[in-house]
Protein backbone atom coordinates (compact mmCIF):
# COMPACT_ATOMS: atom_id res chain seq x y z
CA UNK A 1 0.00 0.00 0.00
CA UNK A 2 1.48 3.31 -0.93
CA UNK A 3 2.42 5.97 1.76
CA UNK A 4 3.24 9.83 2.70
CA UNK A 5 1.87 13.04 2.75
CA UNK A 6 -0.66 14.57 1.68
CA UNK A 7 0.33 18.57 1.70
CA UNK A 8 -1.48 21.48 2.03
CA UNK A 9 0.61 24.91 0.73
CA UNK A 10 -1.19 28.22 2.12
CA UNK A 11 0.66 31.73 0.14
CA UNK A 12 -0.19 34.99 -0.80
CA UNK A 13 -2.55 34.85 -4.33
CA UNK A 14 -0.33 34.72 -7.12
CA UNK A 15 2.50 32.30 -6.17
CA UNK A 16 0.87 28.81 -5.99
CA UNK A 17 1.95 28.33 -10.48
CA UNK A 18 5.84 29.40 -9.13
CA UNK A 19 5.77 26.90 -6.29
CA UNK A 20 4.22 24.24 -8.37
CA UNK A 21 7.14 24.26 -10.81
CA UNK A 22 9.59 24.63 -8.08
CA UNK A 23 7.49 21.43 -6.85
CA UNK A 24 7.56 19.78 -10.27
CA UNK A 25 11.73 19.81 -10.68
CA UNK A 26 11.60 17.95 -7.18
CA UNK A 27 9.43 15.07 -8.10
CA UNK A 28 6.12 16.13 -7.34
CA UNK A 29 3.76 15.33 -10.20
CA UNK A 30 0.14 16.69 -9.36
CA UNK A 31 -1.04 19.16 -7.22
CA UNK A 32 -4.48 21.24 -7.31
CA UNK A 33 -4.36 25.15 -6.19
CA UNK A 34 -7.40 26.35 -4.69
CA UNK A 35 -8.90 30.11 -4.34
CA UNK A 36 -8.90 31.25 -0.52
CA UNK A 37 -8.75 34.08 2.02
CA UNK A 38 -6.85 34.05 4.98
CA UNK A 39 -7.51 36.01 8.43
CA UNK A 40 -5.42 38.03 10.36
CA UNK A 41 -5.79 38.61 14.06
CA UNK A 42 -5.16 42.23 14.21
CA UNK A 43 -7.85 44.90 16.06
CA UNK A 44 -6.48 47.60 13.68
CA UNK A 45 -6.75 45.96 10.03
CA UNK A 46 -10.57 44.64 11.36
CA UNK A 47 -11.47 48.05 12.25
CA UNK A 48 -10.73 49.38 8.99
CA UNK A 49 -12.36 46.41 7.03
CA UNK A 50 -9.07 44.35 5.26
CA UNK A 51 -8.66 41.64 7.94
CA UNK A 52 -8.80 38.95 4.99
CA UNK A 53 -6.23 38.53 2.59
CA UNK A 54 -6.25 36.74 -0.75
CA UNK A 55 -4.69 33.26 -0.19
CA UNK A 56 -3.68 30.37 -2.85
CA UNK A 57 -4.15 26.65 -1.09
CA UNK A 58 -1.53 24.30 -3.17
CA UNK A 59 -2.85 21.14 -2.18
CA UNK A 60 -0.05 17.63 -3.44
CA UNK A 61 0.56 14.13 -2.46
CA UNK A 62 4.12 13.24 -2.28
CA UNK A 63 6.19 9.87 -0.62
CA UNK A 64 7.86 10.55 1.94
CA UNK A 65 11.74 11.07 0.74
CA UNK A 66 9.74 14.03 -1.71
CA UNK A 67 8.26 15.76 1.34
CA UNK A 68 11.20 16.32 2.86
CA UNK A 69 12.65 17.75 -0.35
CA UNK A 70 9.76 19.54 -0.86
CA UNK A 71 9.83 21.16 2.52
CA UNK A 72 13.17 21.81 1.80
CA UNK A 73 12.81 23.96 -1.00
CA UNK A 74 9.68 25.69 0.97
CA UNK A 75 12.56 26.84 3.33
CA UNK A 76 15.28 27.88 1.33
CA UNK A 77 13.47 29.13 -1.95
CA UNK A 78 10.23 30.63 -0.40
CA UNK A 79 11.30 31.44 3.14
CA UNK A 80 7.91 30.08 4.84
CA UNK A 81 9.71 30.10 7.96
CA UNK A 82 9.50 33.52 8.38
CA UNK A 83 6.32 35.65 9.17
CA UNK A 84 3.69 36.38 6.76
CA UNK A 85 5.35 33.70 4.05
CA UNK A 86 3.23 31.57 4.27
CA UNK A 87 2.16 28.28 5.74
CA UNK A 88 2.72 24.39 5.05
CA UNK A 89 1.34 21.30 7.00
CA UNK A 90 1.06 17.29 6.24
CA UNK A 91 -1.52 14.90 6.87
CA UNK A 92 -0.78 11.50 6.21
CA UNK A 93 -2.57 9.04 3.63
CA UNK A 94 -2.22 5.94 2.51
CA UNK A 95 -3.51 5.18 -0.75
CA UNK A 96 -6.72 2.81 -1.22
CA UNK A 97 -6.05 -0.83 -2.10
CA UNK A 98 -9.11 -2.85 -2.40
CA UNK A 99 -7.35 -6.33 -1.67
CA UNK A 100 -5.68 -4.50 1.16
CA UNK A 101 -9.01 -3.63 2.62
CA UNK A 102 -9.79 -7.19 2.49
CA UNK A 103 -7.01 -8.78 4.83
CA UNK A 104 -7.89 -6.16 7.15
CA UNK A 105 -5.02 -3.45 7.02
CA UNK A 106 -6.95 -0.24 5.97
CA UNK A 107 -4.72 2.64 8.22
CA UNK A 108 -5.86 4.15 11.33
CA UNK A 109 -5.54 8.07 12.66
CA UNK A 110 -2.50 9.26 13.73
CA UNK A 111 -3.12 9.80 17.26
CA UNK A 112 0.17 11.25 18.08
CA UNK A 113 0.00 13.65 15.60
CA UNK A 114 1.56 16.79 17.37
CA UNK A 115 -1.18 19.03 15.65
CA UNK A 116 -4.58 19.02 14.02
CA UNK A 117 -5.99 20.87 11.54
CA UNK A 118 -9.52 21.16 12.24
CA UNK A 119 -11.92 21.47 8.88
CA UNK A 120 -15.59 23.38 9.35
CA UNK A 121 -17.55 23.16 6.25
CA UNK A 122 -20.67 26.47 6.34
CA UNK A 123 -22.76 27.95 4.08
CA UNK A 124 -21.12 30.64 2.37
CA UNK A 125 -20.59 33.84 3.84
CA UNK A 126 -20.43 32.03 7.28
CA UNK A 127 -16.66 31.20 7.38
CA UNK A 128 -15.45 34.71 9.06
CA UNK A 129 -17.51 34.63 11.82
CA UNK A 130 -16.54 30.89 12.96
CA UNK A 131 -13.01 31.92 12.60
CA UNK A 132 -14.24 34.48 15.39
CA UNK A 133 -15.63 31.92 17.38
CA UNK A 134 -12.77 29.85 17.12
CA UNK A 135 -10.04 32.81 17.21
CA UNK A 136 -12.05 33.44 21.04
CA UNK A 137 -11.26 29.79 21.68
CA UNK A 138 -7.33 29.99 20.81
CA UNK A 139 -7.11 29.30 17.47
CA UNK A 140 -4.19 32.14 15.79
CA UNK A 141 -5.71 31.99 12.61
CA UNK A 142 -7.04 29.91 9.68
CA UNK A 143 -7.74 30.09 6.02
CA UNK A 144 -11.28 30.41 4.08
CA UNK A 145 -11.64 28.78 1.01
CA UNK A 146 -14.60 28.90 -1.10
CA UNK A 147 -16.57 25.87 -2.65
CA UNK A 148 -19.67 24.48 -3.65
CA UNK A 149 -21.77 21.27 -1.78
CA UNK A 150 -23.34 18.55 -3.38
CA UNK A 151 -27.08 18.60 -2.53
CA UNK A 152 -29.55 16.26 -3.31
CA UNK A 153 -32.24 16.68 -5.99
CA UNK A 154 -35.60 18.04 -4.69
CA UNK A 155 -38.12 16.04 -4.38
CA UNK A 156 -35.43 12.79 -3.29
CA UNK A 157 -36.28 11.80 0.14
CA UNK A 158 -35.05 15.03 2.00
CA UNK A 159 -35.56 17.99 -0.43
CA UNK A 160 -31.94 19.79 -0.93
CA UNK A 161 -30.57 22.83 -2.95
CA UNK A 162 -28.65 21.19 -5.46
CA UNK A 163 -24.49 22.81 -5.27
CA UNK A 164 -24.92 25.39 -2.54
CA UNK A 165 -22.17 27.94 -1.99
CA UNK A 166 -19.84 26.55 0.94
CA UNK A 167 -17.40 28.09 3.26
CA UNK A 168 -14.64 25.93 4.20
CA UNK A 169 -12.69 26.95 7.05
CA UNK A 170 -9.20 25.31 7.77
CA UNK A 171 -7.66 25.72 11.22
CA UNK A 172 -3.94 24.17 12.32
CA UNK A 173 -3.50 23.89 16.15
CA UNK A 174 -1.87 22.01 18.52
CA UNK A 175 -3.44 18.82 19.34
CA UNK A 176 -4.14 19.96 22.97
CA UNK A 177 -6.08 23.21 21.90
CA UNK A 178 -8.31 21.22 19.56
CA UNK A 179 -11.12 19.90 21.43
CA UNK A 180 -11.89 23.74 23.26
CA UNK A 181 -11.35 25.14 19.33
CA UNK A 182 -13.98 22.18 18.05
CA UNK A 183 -16.49 22.70 20.92
CA UNK A 184 -16.66 26.21 20.66
CA UNK A 185 -17.40 25.98 16.72
CA UNK A 186 -19.45 23.29 17.12
CA UNK A 187 -21.64 25.19 19.74
CA UNK A 188 -21.54 28.74 18.25
CA UNK A 189 -22.16 27.76 14.64
CA UNK A 190 -24.98 25.75 16.11
CA UNK A 191 -24.01 22.50 13.75
CA UNK A 192 -26.10 19.95 15.74
CA UNK A 193 -28.43 21.57 13.28
CA UNK A 194 -29.68 19.60 10.37
CA UNK A 195 -27.94 21.34 7.23
CA UNK A 196 -25.90 23.65 9.40
CA UNK A 197 -22.49 22.13 8.10
CA UNK A 198 -20.00 19.39 9.26
CA UNK A 199 -16.85 19.57 11.31
CA UNK A 200 -13.85 16.89 11.55
CA UNK A 201 -10.39 17.02 12.16
CA UNK A 202 -7.13 15.36 10.58
CA UNK A 203 -4.17 14.59 12.16
CA UNK A 204 -0.81 16.84 10.98
CA UNK A 205 2.45 15.32 11.49
CA UNK A 206 4.72 17.86 10.05
CA UNK A 207 4.61 21.72 9.38
CA UNK A 208 6.55 24.80 8.60
CA UNK A 209 5.55 28.60 9.06
CA UNK A 210 3.31 28.43 12.25
CA UNK A 211 3.54 30.59 14.54
CA UNK A 212 4.36 28.53 17.29
CA UNK A 213 7.31 26.86 14.97
CA UNK A 214 8.75 30.64 14.99
CA UNK A 215 8.49 30.51 18.74
CA UNK A 216 10.66 27.65 19.12
CA UNK A 217 13.31 28.66 16.64
CA UNK A 218 13.86 31.92 18.61
CA UNK A 219 14.05 29.95 21.83
CA UNK A 220 16.61 27.82 20.80
CA UNK A 221 19.17 30.12 18.91
CA UNK A 222 22.09 31.48 21.36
Amino acid sequence: MTTGSAIYIILDRGKANGLMQRAREIGVRQGTIFLGEGTMSSPILEFFGINRTQKEVVLVAAPEETAQQLYQMLREQFHMHRRYHGIAFSVPYRRYDPQAAEEGELPGRDLNAPYVCIMTVLERGLGAECMKLARAAGARGGTIVHAHGAGVPQGVVFPLNIEPQKDILMIVTRRGQAPAIRQAIYEGMRLERRGAGIIFALPVTRTLGLYEERQQEKAVKP
